[in-house]
């Protein structure tokens, strides 16, 4: 994989099927800042940022498909299956689209026939990449970047999400508690939201 071609070949899917640009353009810049703050924690490297860099791009690109039954995660790993890759083989294709696929609702499951026919070392891949851009959409829940950026500590057993705002971001906040479920699992510690070094208590928002 030429991982510079790949990227392009990625964006431009993006830029050909996505109505919000600014909003996947900020998550995936979020999803990244996650990704190299955590390195400690999920050991991924090069190849894995680019299949998120790219599952953050496209995850919003099934909000195309008209009166979908499916959600639009869903119809967004179907399209992503679907594309006629150049520069993605296969295995690379399913590793970004079930981490598009996981941005919401459920978290991935062996219960899902697409998720446990993965190789055990895929699967724990998807779990961890999906738990970043879980995160990283939450923090644009509201579509207006009003989290600029994100500073991570990691003290024991805790991931402290310092965010740097440039507005009230507690919807952004309830969304992070609840869908940081699947980074609470796979990392196994708390995750605390603060800003101006003031943690945020708030109740779940569901959705």
């Amino acid at each position: 994989m030429n991982e510079l071609t790949a990227r392009e070949e990625a964006l431009a899917l993006m830029q050909a099927k996505e109505a919000r640009p600014v909003h996947v353009l900020h998550v995936a810049q979020l999803t990244l800042q996650l990704f190299d703050q955590l390195a400690t924690l999920h050991g991924l490297g090069g190849p894995e940022r680019l299949f998120l860099e790219a599952a953050a791009w496209l995850h919003d690109i099934g909000h195309q498909v008209p009166a979908s039954t499916e959600g639009h995660h869903k119809e967004s790993a179907r399209l992503i299956r679907e594309h006629p890759w150049v520069n993605f083989d296969l295995r690379e294709v399913e590793l970004i689209a079930q981490v598009a696929r996981y941005h919401r609702k459920n978290i991935p499951e062996v219960a899902h026939d697409e998720f446990r026919a993965r190789p055990e070392w895929d699967r724990r891949i998807i779990q961890h990449l999906a738990a970043l851009l879980r995160l990283a959409d939450s923090f644009d829940r509201t579509h207006a970047q009003l989290v600029r950026s994100v500073r991570v500590e990691l003290p024991v057993n805790r991931i402290l999400f310092h965010l740097e705002t440039t507005g009230p971001v507690l919807r952004e906040v309830r969304a992070a508690r609840q869908k940081g479920d699947l980074a609470s699992l796979v990392f196994q510690r708390d995750l605390i939201f603060l800003s101006n070094g003031v943690e945020f208590v708030t109740l779940d928002e569901p959705g």
